[in-house]
């Protein structure tokens, strides 16, 4: 759980390589291919800002800027969580999506267990893309759907700047909180087992989303080795 706050700024810095490797090939192709992402990335948001008692003034899967898609809302009713789970749910969103599909093309992923060492999550992490990696079957067309698929996905569940800076405070107080508690031996269930479900949500997300990196970045290498 120690890896919440720190997955969740690697997921932007990944996204943000993402996005200057391969946009900088044709924009108007990358945005049409992170379209997926980008719609379940904004209806995440706005289905839990409308859960939080928030009301939608402004929504957009067109890209603005340097945004591929943008939601603005009034203030939620449940005031400081409100905004930390507005800004967290696309974090939550893409991955159980991924989850379903993934099925369908035959990708297991093992879940970490819910753990207060981070070296054993970062571990299991290092260990999941490898093994992601190596376990594909590279001879089967379902390989590379879902390949793309996990890389809009992820990079879907990347968080903005503004969802960064809404949601770290709130993250990083609650995990503080449930460490500390978890030290004087109480228990709070709910919160730890939805923290490790985000856990481990984040890290199904990162397992492919790194693959895919990883594979754009050895292709960037090979292309450089033998250009003259």
């Amino acid at each position: 759980m120690y890896l919440i706050p720190l997955l969740a700024i690697a997921l932007y810095l990944i996204s943000e390589y993402l996005h200057r490797s391969l946009s900088s090939a044709s924009k108007t192709l990358y945005v049409v291919l992170m379209l997926p992402g980008t719609i379940v990335h904004e209806y995440s948001h706005a289905a839990v800002a409308l859960l939080m008692g928030a009301r939608i003034t402004d929504f957009s899967i067109i890209p603005s800027g340097n945004t591929l898609g943008h939601i603005e809302h009034t203030a939620p009713k449940i005031p400081f969580i409100g905004n930390a789970a507005i800004s967290v749910a696309p974090l939550i969103g893409c991955p159980a999506i991924l989850l379903l599909i993934s099925r369908y093309f035959g990708i297991h992923f093992d879940f970490p267990p819910g753990s207060f060492d981070i070296l054993m999550e970062t571990r299991f992490l290092l260990d999941g893309t490898f093994s992601f990696i190596t376990g594909l079957d590279y001879l089967n067309w379902k390989t590379y759907v879902f390949l793309y698929l996990a890389l809009t996905l992820g990079a879907g569940a990347a968080p903005s700047k503004t969802d960064i800076i809404s949601m770290l405070p709130g993250l990083i107080i609650i995990v503080a909180a449930i460490y500390a508690l978890n030290y004087f031996g109480i228990n709070i269930l709910y919160l730890y087992n939805v923290f490790s479900w985000l856990s481990a949500s984040l890290t199904v997300t990162m397992i492919p989303l790194l693959a895919v990196t990883v594979m754009v970045a050895m292709l960037k290498l090979t292309a450089v080795v033998k250009s003259p």
